[in-house]
């Protein structure tokens, strides 16, 4: 009986050994697995990333690359007219908070705005500031030059201004400042914006 439990044992302590040997022939495969699993999801990671930033890059350009971009642009075309660059200050959700219909009559604004200071005002300087608050859009542009002529009305120095109104705007206006230059402020209630 002594026998047959030693062999038992025998067979046992074999049977672990094998079992044991073969763990340790599998790991490196398991461990070589597991790195090539990890290579594939870096690899699938990199590809997610640069198609979420097509996809991302691919909506600003169908959107028109957001209002604050097309803001940019407008004032750097402004700056050979002019002769200088105009600063632009922006503040709030103007990517957001604005609707297509409004960022289009705020750059008609904005352009005629630049326009006319270039071709009338020979200022140096021209301001612009552009708020989105949550309640309306606003833009004011303000220049230090010659202003408008007196005997000039506002509507008829600056047209884009009349069609605002047309267009349901809550105010506008185109003042003559006290030190010379223009003042235009043109203000759009954002309600309807979404």
């Amino acid at each position: 009986m002594v026998d047959m439990v030693t062999g038992f044992g025998n067979q046992a302590a074999l049977a672990l050994d094998v079992a044991e040997h073969r763990r340790d022939t599998e790991r490196p495969v398991v461990l070589n697995d597991r790195d090539r699993i990890a290579r594939d999801l870096d690899d699938t990671i990199k590809i997610i990333r640069s198609t979420i930033y097509a996809l991302r890059e691919h909506d600003q350009a169908r959107r028109g690359s957001g209002l604050c971009a097309q803001l940019v642009a407008a004032t750097e075309r402004a700056t050979e007219s002019l002769g200088f660059a105009p600063a632009l200050r922006m503040t709030g959700l103007l990517d957001t908070a604005v609707s297509a219909e409004q960022a289009e009559q705020l750059l008609a604004v904005l352009g005629e705005a630049l326009s006319n200071a270039a071709r009338h005002a020979h200022g140096t300087t021209v301001d612009i500031g552009v708020e989105a608050t949550n309640s309306a859009l606003k833009l004011r542009a303000a220049d230090n030059g010659r202003g408008i002529d007196p005997a000039v009305t506002a509507t008829a120095a600056w047209p884009t201004c009349a069609d605002a109104r047309r267009r349901r705007v809550a105010r506008s206006a185109c003042p003559r400042t006290s030190r010379g230059g223009t003042v235009i402020e043109w203000v759009v209630p954002l309600s309807s914006a979404k």
